[in-house]
């Protein structure tokens, strides 16, 4: 448990885990576009054929009051509106790469949070939906949404003190779902899905505790010139059962900003080196085993503001999963701290990361360490890795 003072000293999070695990979604099915086709000609002319459909549907929730702060907008229940301009593709690629149909869009929406002190939003986003046929007429899709929301009524010291979901008008908007669509004839479809939405504005200015709600909903979708899905054998690549494992290590940084007892606002330095084992398990997925060490001036500062005797610095181990994809690493980690004297951290934790290599050893990336649901902190690194392939 947190002492008295340290919850006074409040480090600002600019993210919460659901927000960071639909953004490396994201960048998952976003990097999947951009494969290299090694099909027939026949499947080089279908690469260029895309399926565009216009959706309009309504969905609708409750919020999700996840802080006691926010516990005032409990039994709200949003009802909105959605455009969507989508873009599938539909060829040879996709198929060997992902076993499915990915789609990018447009979505536009407005909801009603059913609350005086929310208010309402208009969105703008990019949205990424790969879709997986389950019949012949009917597909399993996952949503993945990111963007920028207008919000009306935000916190206001005189006007709307009780708002401590958002504090700014203009907040990052993401969504993740799943759902079902049905061919009506060769032109229409229905979808129903289930999501769960997000917004908050990063940190930039306090409260910002965000709005979640989930959320169902129903729509119809428009194709004015449909086409068939590919329907080939799936061609995939074993090459990687030939490559030795990858070994890389990663040193991490930033700076993180913080609002003291006094709410005066600064930045302290988190250093730290991880060192990772990766070995590839299939065409687009490795596993990992790693470890870590870091320390982190916020908390030295914790235990001075809490007459406590420790160190700032945090080792752990880890295990993991990582997404392939090009030249682009999607990670997903599991660890528990083998040292931690702080009293302030649960002992497992979990990390999702993105990283790019831009020369043959080198790379940077970003990665997110969450406890729970409580994200505590986003670094940027910089990476050597080394590989025997043949």
């Amino acid at each position: 448990m947190r002492t008295t003072s340290y919850l006074q000293f409040k480090i600002v999070r600019s993210f919460q885990v659901s927000s960071v695990t639909i953004g490396l979604l994201l960048g998952f099915l976003q990097i999947g576009r951009s494969q290299k086709d090694s099909t027939t000609d026949h499947f080089q002319i279908k690469k260029e054929r895309r399926i565009v459909s216009l959706t309009l549907g309504v969905q609708h929730g409750f919020v999700f009051a996840h802080s006691p702060a926010v516990e005032n907008t409990k039994g709200a229940h949003p009802t909105g509106a959605e455009f969507i301009l989508n873009w599938r593709k539909s060829d040879a690629q996709a198929w060997n790469l992902c076993n499915c149909f990915p789609a990018n869009g447009l979505l536009l929406a407005y909801y009603d949070y059913d609350s005086e002190i929310l208010g309402h939003s208009f969105t703008a986003a990019y949205s990424l939906e790969p879709a997986y046929r389950i019949g012949k007429r009917s597909l399993l899709y996952l949503r993945t949404v990111a963007g920028l929301s207008y919000l009306t009524n935000p916190y206001d010291s005189m006007k709307n003190p009780a708002n401590a979901s958002y504090s700014t008008h203009v907040s990052g908007y993401l969504l993740f779902g799943l759902g079902l669509s049905f061919a009506l004839n060769e032109n229409w479809r229905t979808n129903i899905s289930a999501n769960f939405q997000h917004e908050s504005n990063g940190g930039f200015r306090q409260p910002n505790k965000g709005i979640n709600w989930p959320t169902a909903g129903i729509s119809f979708s428009y194709e004015p010139k449909p086409r068939l899905l590919y329907q080939g054998i799936r061609q995939k690549d074993k090459s990687w059962k030939s490559y030795g494992p990858r070994w890389e290590v990663a040193t991490f940084g930033v700076a993180r900003r913080i609002i003291d007892s006094n709410g005066k606002k600064m930045r302290l330095p988190l250093i730290g080196l991880s060192f990772l084992g990766s070995k590839q398990v299939g065409t687009i997925n490795a596993l990992t085993l790693g470890a870590e060490a870091f320390t982190d001036h916020t908390t030295k500062r914790a235990f001075k503001l809490d007459s406590i005797q420790g160190s700032p610095i945090r080792a752990g181990i880890f295990f993991g999963h990582e997404f392939l994809l090009g030249k682009f690493l999607f990670s997903q980690r599991i660890g528990v701290y083998v040292f931690d004297q702080s009293p302030y951290f649960d002992p497992i934790y979990h990390r999702w990361g993105i990283q790019y290599q831009s020369k043959k050893h080198w790379g940077f990336g970003f990665n997110l360490l969450a406890h729970k649901q409580v994200a505590d902190f986003v670094d940027a690194r910089i990476i050597y890795s080394f590989q025997r392939t043949p």
